[in-house]
């Protein structure tokens, strides 16, 4: 009955529904899903992915240094409250870039020597020959990160042979009244009695060749500069640590750990903000006052001489009836308090509870005068053994250091609260140590030479370079790891939006980066420095924007769950209907050849 109703319809209306169901399909398939994958299409600006490629597997072009001597500050004996936070980030598995390229990057470093002779038994000849064994002796194997060394030598001029009577210090000062160029330093060698090798507060070295032979001059030479103009093994660990937890990923072990200075030290970046505290615990008792804008100005010479690598914000604030919690350990024969060691750590967290809070991106350092209370006076710390601290501090890894400053206690006859002022020449002196360590402005104190104290300049010239050096290392180390994790987190998550301005930011960072190899092989540290400083700030910028936040966009498993139960149920009839349709145009065909 069907099949004989069917073939009565009119062949017109049969073609009217073959026409429906071709547009309806020709809609759907033709206009409505390259309408939705277009509208749908997550936008993603072209990155630089092989600049940042070329970043790893380029070697790094060498760094010109030149070097005329080292200088560093005696500072106060401190004890350090050593305990640091191991800073573990994922590392995501790498797609469209083999990660083993990262690690054949080599950074090589080229250090100028200029060797002055005031020696009149020493011959140019015997100059050529201390240049081959100061050559031969410098010269390193190419590895992850190594140097390279040029040697000069030359006889002294008149002009400098003048001042050579004087005695070191005022030498060195009268051969360095002109103004000094960044990066160039010179050894002089001297033929009267030295007890050690003297290091100036300029760019000078000072060695005696008295009664010596060449080798071993040249070995003494090679020895302070590998140790303290260049310190080879600090740069060495810096340049490992930025690739250290990628090299955990591939089960490699890391040669060597971070070293101590780098752990302690604050990360580099544009803005520190420091904060000075006095902490009085019994005003009632003590009025102490403290001169803290005339102590800041101990800071001047440090802060005019980083002011356009880093700006130091100053606050200071003063804390009353707070003190610290741990209770100290009584030495009842000499009747004093004393902390050691194992209590230091549970000084800091009550104070700092207390401290305010800091609104600011910026590393935040505290530096605290604490006065002990009548009933915990005086207040020392001990090293082990019982042996005090000489400047009764200790310092605190990224976070600060707190100074006890042990006042005369008040009378029984004296009227309350005492006056009482602080030295604050005393205070600065072990603050401004302390700082020093905390930003990695420091040099490798040694018994085998004499480093001169820069004194109130606070910092000498060489400790300028070698902190813009160490730096600018550690930037572009941090900044290409950056750029390289962001390009394998693009990688995996193929869906995620890439806006122009993170385009714009990884450009720059891989500009930044490139300008500061530049001048590095120039030996322009200062330029150098900076161009490494902008290329981290970008990079982390583009690596922290909220838009690339990974929660935000659904896996591909979960869009499937989506856009199935939504297409599936209207994808069935149309093609079913596309299907018929063909299907009686082909018989019709068929009918057609057949009459």
């Amino acid at each position: 009955m069907e099949k004989s109703e069917e073939k009565q319809k009119p062949v017109t209306q049969t073609w009217t529904q073959i026409y429906a169901a071709l547009g309806v399909g020709f809609v759907y398939i033709i206009i409505g899903l390259p309408l939705w994958w277009k509208t749908t299409e997550v936008y993603r600006v072209s990155l630089p992915y092989s600049d940042i490629e070329d970043l790893y597997q380029a070697k790094s072009k060498s760094t010109v240094l030149r070097y005329r001597g080292l200088i560093s500050s005696k500072g106060n004996n401190l004890t350090e409250l050593v305990y640091c936070t191991q800073i573990k980030r994922t590392y995501i598995k790498q797609i469209d870039i083999d990660i083993e390229d990262l690690y054949q990057a080599k950074l090589k470093y080229t250090v100028d020597l200029e060797i002055i002779n005031f020696d009149v038994q020493i011959t140019d000849v015997d100059l050529t020959s201390l240049s081959g064994l100061l050559t031969s002796h410098l010269a390193s194997k190419e590895s992850d990160i190594y140097s390279k060394y040029r040697v000069n030598v030359r006889q002294c001029t008149k002009d400098e042979q003048v001042h050579e009577k004087l005695e070191l210090p005022g030498f060195d000062e009268k051969l360095h009244l002109e103004d000094e160029k960044q990066n160039r330093y010179e050894i002089y060698l001297l033929p009267k009695k030295l007890t050690k090798p003297y290091i100036g507060t300029h760019h000078a070295l000072y060695l005696s060749t008295k009664g010596r032979e060449l080798s071993s001059v040249s070995d003494d030479i090679v020895r302070l500069v590998k140790e303290h103009f260049v310190r080879e093994s600090v740069l060495t660990k810096t340049f490992q640590a930025t690739k250290g937890q990628n090299q955990a990923t591939k089960g490699q072990k890391i040669n060597q750990q971070p070293d101590k200075e780098s752990m302690r030290a604050v990360k580099s970046n544009d803005e520190y903000d420091i904060t000075f505290s006095l902490v009085n615990p019994q005003p009632d008792i003590l009025d102490v006052q403290w001169d803290i804008e005339y102590g800041v100005s101990y800071l001047d010479p440090l802060i005019l001489k980083i002011e356009q690598y880093a700006k130091l914000n100053i606050k200071s604030q003063v804390m009353y009836y707070t003190g610290l919690l741990r209770r100290p350990k009584s030495d009842e024969k000499k009747g004093e308090f004393y902390y050691d060691m194992d209590d230091l750590p549970h000084t800091i967290n009550p104070l700092e509870v207390k401290l305010g809070s800091h609104a600011s991106n910026n590393p935040t350092l505290n530096f605290l005068t604490y006065v002990p209370s009548r009933n915990q006076h005086p207040l020392y710390i001990c090293q082990k053994k019982g042996v005090k601290v000489e400047s009764n501090s200790f310092l605190s890894p990224r976070w600060g250091g707190i100074f006890i400053y042990n006042v005369p206690s008040p009378g029984a006859n004296d009227t309350l609260p005492v006056p009482v002022s602080l030295d604050m020449k005393s205070v600065m002196e072990v603050f401004i140590t302390q700082l020093k360590l905390l930003l990695n402005i420091q040099s490798v104190s040694a018994d085998t030479v004499d480093i001169a104290d820069p004194q109130n300049k606070i910092i000498s010239e060489w400790e300028l370079d070698n902190w813009l050096r160490y730096r600018c290392i550690e930037n572009l180390g941090t900044s290409a790891s950056t750029l390289k994790s962001l390009a394998q987190l693009l990688g995996k998550i193929r869906n995620m939006v890439i806006q122009d301005h993170i385009g714009k930011l990884v450009e720059e960072a891989v500009s930044a980066i490139k300008a500061s190899h530049n001048y590095l092989a120039q030996g322009k540290l200062d330029k150098a420095f900076l161009k490494s400083k902008q290329a981290f700030k970008t990079s982390e910028t583009a690596f922290f924007d909220p838009s690339l936040l990974e929660l935000l966009y659904f896996p591909e498993d979960q869009k499937f769950a989506i856009y199935i139960p939504l297409f599936l149920p209207i994808s069935l009839p149309v093609i079913a209907s596309l299907y018929k349709a063909f299907k009686w145009i082909k018989n019709q065909k068929a009918k057609v050849k057949q009459e």
